[in-house]
């Protein structure tokens, strides 16, 4: 009775134990590349209200099993990453042929307005589109104004259907909202340029090597120069001294014609 009593016991602590979470496949993911961005100066007046910033682009690519994630992350030069911010990412279900756009609707850009978004969702449409264009797109469910904020919630709309999106607010405040695409091919990859460029490292050091044999070039003309202008300093003292030598020996020639003349 007692064994009876304790099997009991033990089953119901089993049951009453917590499901472990299940495991994230993409907990760590592997950088597959780095670049670099510049955030350029914004004026308003004609003054600077952000300077220029650069950044560094953090591209993470991992597959498992029919999943494949393609994460982008942005962190300032001499500034630490930012916890929640500055990333965005697109999961590619190739069992549906589905791709999903995520975190859109809480996304959160530090500094705000000087157009990463855009740049972070054109880049993972341009991805997707040189790869999976014919795959369909998953709706994105959007928080109400209330949770994110009239603010945000307008330049989310002006971020979602620049890039192509249907964007649907319903007139229900509880309702959730939906941006919907059809296909991948159906999207449009661009950002605002003038917020945003991208730094090609081939091309820096293309431009780096044209200064310097310019640089080179114009050292070698200026030493030119300047030799040329110290032999004409050379030839002038030079002249400068052999007319004043015949200026006095022209000066004694009429003295002593003067002093014959009178004697």
């Amino acid at each position: 009775m007692s064994d009876t009593h304790s099997d009991a016991k033990d089953k119901q602590a089993k049951t009453e134990l917590p499901a472990k979470p299940a495991r994230d496949p993409f907990a760590r993911m592997r950088v597959a590349d780095l670049y670099w961005i510049q955030l350029k100066p914004i004026y308003k007046n004609r003054k600077i209200t952000q300077p220029e910033r650069l950044a560094r682009v953090t591209v993470f690519q991992d597959q498992a099993a029919h999943l494949e994630v393609f994460r982008l992350q942005i962190q300032l030069e001499n500034e630490s990453l930012v916890e929640g911010a500055n990333h965005m990412e697109v999961l590619v279900d190739h069992k549906n042929q589905r791709v999903r756009f995520a975190p859109v609707s809480g996304l959160r850009m530090q500094p705000a307005q000087r157009g990463m978004g855009g740049f972070l969702l054109a880049q993972l449409i341009e991805w997707c589109q040189r790869r999976y264009g014919d795959y369909t797109v998953a709706p994105i469910q959007l928080q109400d104004a209330n949770t994110a904020g009239e603010e945000a919630s307008q330049v989310r709309g002006k971020l979602l259907t620049r890039a192509g999106f249907e964007v649907s607010e319903p007139d229900d405040p509880t309702a959730v909202g939906q941006a919907r695409a059809a296909k991948v091919n159906e999207l449009i990859s661009q950002w605002n340029s003038e917020r945003i460029g991208v730094l090609h490292v081939a091309e820096l050091l293309g431009q780096l090597r044209d200064q310097e044999a310019l640089n080179l070039k114009q050292s070698a003309q200026t030493a030119q120069l300047q030799r040329t202008i110290d032999h004409y300093q050379s030839n002038d003292t030079g002249q400068r001294f052999a007319i004043g030598c015949l200026i006095v020996f022209a000066v004694f020639q009429a003295l002593m014609l003067l002093w014959v003349v009178l004697s």
